[in-house]
């Protein structure tokens, strides 16, 4: 496998999160899709499931420092 490869592949498993499906009805891998709005101290995610391919929203709080 090439770096770049390996790098390609370590970002999407960066860019998963575990959360509940709706779909699903069990707590599954979802990938960040796309950003859809940034806050001051969150951001709004689009997720995919990676089982089943249902999407949602996810909104991600940051962390202070």
């Amino acid at each position: 496998m090439k770096d770049d490869e390996f790098e390609f592949l370590q970002e999407q498993l960066e860019a998963t999160e575990l959360l509940p499906c709706a779909t699903c009805r069990q707590e599954t891998l979802h990938a960040h899709v796309e950003v859809l709005e940034r806050y001051a101290h969150a951001t709004e995610l689009l997720m995919a499931c990676t089982a089943c391919g249902t999407r949602r929203t996810w909104m991600l709080l940051e962390t202070p420092n």
